[in-house]
This record gives structure tokens, C-alpha cells and sequence, in this order.
């Protein structure tokens, strides 16, 4: 049934406003079929989703953040829209790439210096927690070697 409403509205409009492009279809999309439950998938997805440098590919992650963003605020600038995925990185991922990165810098900029970041850097890595790396039997261990050799 959804379908067929659609079908009906799609029809209306091409009758309406004849060809138009790619990009005023899907705001007209947006417009007319995105509620809140949609926002809030596609924000959830956008904030859960973060760069493993080691095991994300820098051009997917990239391209789908910018597309869940361009759907979420398609009035935001490029530079914005590059700034709030980066944040999404954290850390020392987020620092490596602000300082690599301009207001000027493209979506191919970024996506090479996520490349080259995940590729000649150890950020992002993930690291052994000393804490519970040393939290180990191993005292344990040598207190009971200690009791028998006594």
C-alpha cells in the first residue's frame, strides 16, 4: 500500500514539475517521507560508526559518514560536514588529521590523509591495556613457585 502512495505522489510531481535533478528528487524525498524515527537511525548510525584505522578502509567510512550527514543536513557546508566526521574519529586520530587538514581541504584530501595516517602511523592502533595486561595470574604464579621451592 505505501508503495502504490508513492508511486501516486512520484507521479503528481513529475506531472508538476517535469525533469529535475538528482538533487531536488531527494530533497523532495527527504521532505515528504523522512521522519523522526529515519533521523534518528541515520544519526545513530553516524555516531556509532568509528574509523579503525587498521580495519576500516579510509574511502568507505568516509563517503558513508558524509552521506548520512548530507541526508541528516543537506544545507551544511563542505567544511562542516569534513570537521563533524573527524570528530567522529576521537583521540589522537582526531588530532593527527586536524593538523594535516585545511578549511580548503577537499573530500579527497581527507580521505588521503586518512590513507596515509592509517597507513604510516601507529595512531589509532589499538593498544594493549597495561593495566589489565599486568593484572595477570602471573604473581600469582611465582608466589606458588616461591611456597613450593621453601
Amino acid at each position: 500500500m505505501e508503495f502504490i502512495r508513492a508511486h501516486r505522489w512520484y507521479i503528481k510531481l513529475r506531472k508538476a514539475h517535469g525533469h529535475q535533478s538528482w538533487t531536488w528528487w531527494k530533497t523532495q524525498i527527504s521532505n515528504n517521507w523522512a521522519n523522526d524515527a529515519w533521523r534518528i537511525k541515520v544519526e545513530t548510525a553516524f555516531e556509532s560508526s568509528k574509523l579503525n584505522a587498521y580495519k576500516d578502509k579510509a574511502l568507505p567510512w568516509f563517503c558513508q559518514q558524509k552521506e548520512r550527514l548530507k541526508a541528516l543536513y543537506p544545507d551544511m557546508s563542505e567544511f562542516m560536514i569534513h570537521r563533524k566526521i573527524l570528530r567522529e574519529c576521537g583521540g589522537d586520530l582526531e588530532n593527527a588529521f586536524k593538523s594535516r587538514t585545511t578549511e580548503k581541504s577537499s573530500a579527497e584530501d581527507i580521505i588521503n590523509i586518512l590513507e596515509e595516517v592509517a597507513t604510516r602511523t601507529r595512531i589509532g592502533s589499538s593498544r594493549v591495556n597495561l593495566k589489565t595486561r599486568f593484572n595477570t595470574p602471573w604473581k600469582d604464579s611465582v608466589d606458588k613457585n616461591t611456597k613450593e621451592n621453601s
